[in-house]
């Protein structure tokens, strides 16, 4: 019995040992799954830093351009409103040029009429100093071809015909 005893402690510890090498296998198996999964969340670990390393760069960039395009903002803003503020000027000055043109051409008509007044004038006198000149000559015509002094007495007959009468012997 004793034998058996042993014997059934032999294959009691058998099994049992047994059961620790299924049990240590099975540790093995999940420590070999775990170590694997360590790895890969190892080098996740790494690629993330790497891609957060590499976000943090090209952020770091992003702020640097976007800063020089804020600068360059303000400097365009900056030339436009310095444009407006030069259109404007120019709108101001083109309105004075507009402004003094239009006083210009009407200075320039009022000086046209007046020309034209003047003219009609002078035009007007020289007309009436030909008159004038024509009424001497016809006064000059009428004179007494003789004495010169004495005016020709003209008489006028029924068919309108001018007779001149001689008054100084002619």
């Amino acid at each position: 019995m004793e034998n058996r005893t042993m014997e059934k402690e032999m294959q009691q510890a058998n099994s049992f040992l047994d059961f620790y090498y299924m049990k240590a296998a099975q540790i093995e198996n999940q420590w070999n799954m775990y170590s694997d999964q360590v790895e890969k969340l190892a080098v996740d670990r790494w690629q993330s830093s790497a891609a957060l390393e590499n976000t943090q760069k090209w952020l770091l960039d992003v702020r640097g351009e976007s800063q020089q395009v804020r600068e360059s903002l303000e400097e365009s803003q900056g030339k436009v409103e310095r444009s407006r503020f030069g259109l404007a000027e120019l709108h101001i000055e083109l309105e004075k040029e507009r402004f003094n043109k239009k006083r210009i051409e009407e200075e320039l008509e009022t000086v046209r009429r007046k020309a034209t007044r003047l003219r009609a004038r002078t035009e007007g006198s020289s007309l009436l100093e030909k008159l004038q000149q024509e009424l001497r000559d016809y006064k000059e015509i009428l004179k007494c071809s003789i004495c010169h002094d004495k005016p020709k007495e003209v008489k006028f007959q029924f068919q309108y015909l001018v007779f001149y009468g001689l008054l100084c012997g002619a």
